[in-house]
Order: C-alpha cells, then structure tokens, then sequence
C-alpha cells in the first residue's frame, strides 16, 4: 500500500464519523495511528458568536483537556500567540500550519496552565477560515510522547488540506445543530432558503422562512408589521422566482438544500 493510501485510511473513520457525537474522539485515534498524538482540540470564532469549543479528545484524560478548553474559551485564550491569527478578520483562506514555541508566549501563567501543570509538551496548530468562521484545530504531545520529531511534523503539515476538510465539515453540522438546539430556527431556515435563490428581497425571505416554520398568513403579517394582503404579494413574488406554487415545494426546495448549508465554503 502507498503512503498515501495508508494516509487516507487511517483517516476514513474520522470522515465517517463527521456530524456525530464524538468526532473529536474519532479523529484523535485516526491520526494517532500516523503519528502518536496524545489529545486534540477544535474551536471556532466569528465576529457574531465569539469563541466556541467545538470539541476536545485525549487518549489519556479527556476531562482535563474539556477543563483547557473552557478555561481557554472564558479568556486565557487572550494569551495565545495563535488568537491574534484566528480573530483578525480576513478573506484569506490559506490555512496556517504552525508549531508551538514557547518563545511567543509572553504570560507564564499561560503556560503552566495549558502545558507545564497538565504534562503537555508540544502542539501542532491549524488556522483556517471559512466565509465568516475561523477554525482552529490543535494536537498535542505529552511528556510520554516526547516532543515532535521533524519527519513527524512534516507528515502533519502534509495532510493539511485532508485535515482540514473533514473539521470543517464537522463543525458546519455542529453550528447548524447549535443554532437548532437553542431554538435558533430562524437563522438557520434563512440559510435553506437564500441557498434556493439569492434574489429573493428581504421582505420576501422573511416571509418564505416563516412559511417554512409553520406561521399562516395572519401570523406572519403579525411578525412582520405588514398587512396579510402584502404577505400574500410578497409570497406571490417569492414562489415565482422559486419557480414554486406551494407550501409543500418551498419544503423541498429546503430539504435539497440541506446538504448544501452543511457544506461550508
């Protein structure tokens, strides 16, 4: 088998476990099988939401790395040389591959909190960025691992763009899911319906979404402010340039676009 066969299927179970609970396990134990790694993190930032811990995985004590995560999200992330890098707002998409080196850590609290007191010794990190996320994923040696070895780094900054790719299709289903499990419907119904046709006005987006979300003619009049006579023009003018007449179409037109809103880009 060639490297980059083997490559690929070390990594096939992380692709199978994409949009599933405990990704961040599952992709940890395929690139443990390249190169030993100890644990792994994955966080996102945007302007909007702020920092998120997408997800955090150990093969030796996966509650203290969710403990670096939360303490990382609450404000230590600060002290990060990387933070500077995730947070600045760019429409680059080249993903920065970088090794940790304490000499671009100016607090020490920093680092005995995430490396000397929990035995971590060296990082490799990824930051990259979608249209309005960043994404930025960590692997972490411990003292029992040693730190990387050149060869071993290398192999990482190698499988970059596979790397990247299934976190980045992992964290598009976790966002969608967030925004539904907190009852952000609205946002998320808004996205199915722009990814049908990006004409559409604001007025008749909002009233599509509404439709979508079960809201009758009254009711959306209501929400909006307007009167149920320009909810049903609005309407009129949004399933023509859907090439739509029904409710039941607006539907699917949503459901075949459903993979396209878990496809970041």
């Amino acid at each position: 088998m060639t490297d980059i066969a083997v490559r690929l299927c070390a990594l096939s179970d992380a692709v199978a476990a994409i949009g599933r609970p405990r990704f961040d396990d599952a992709l940890l134990a395929a690139v443990a099988r390249l190169i030993p790694v100890d644990h792994c993190t994955i966080l996102c930032y945007s302007q909007a939401a702020g920092l998120k811990q997408v997800g955090g995985a150990s093969l030796q004590d996966r509650a203290t790395v969710l403990s670096l995560g939360r303490d990382y999200v609450a404000g230590l992330h600060a002290f990060d040389p990387n933070f500077e890098e995730l947070s600045r707002i760019s429409s680059s998409r080249r993903v920065i591959f970088r090794r940790h080196d304490p000499a671009r850590v100016a607090m020490q609290d920093y680092l005995r909190r995430f490396y000397t007191t929990v035995g971590i010794v060296d990082k490799v990190s990824y930051i990259w960025r979608t249209s309005d996320m960043a994404f930025y994923l960590n692997f972490y040696r411990s003292l029992r691992a040693g730190t990387f070895t050149d060869a071993e780094v290398d192999l990482l900054s190698a499988i970059t763009p596979l790397l990247t790719s299934i976190v980045r299709q992992h964290c598009a289903h976790y966002i969608v899911q967030s925004d539904i499990n907190a009852g952000r419907t609205l946002p998320f119904v808004e996205r199915l319906v722009e990814l049908a046709d990006e004409t559409l006005s604001t007025r008749e987006l909002a009233v599509c979404c509404r439709i979508v979300l079960g809201y009758q003619t009254d009711g959306i009049a209501a929400d909006l402010g307007v009167r149920p006579s320009t909810v049903i023009t609005l309407r009129k003018r949004a399933y023509h340039k859907l090439g739509i007449a029904s409710q039941a179409e607006l539907f699917a037109l949503c459901l075949r676009n459903l993979p396209r809103l878990m496809r970041p880009v």
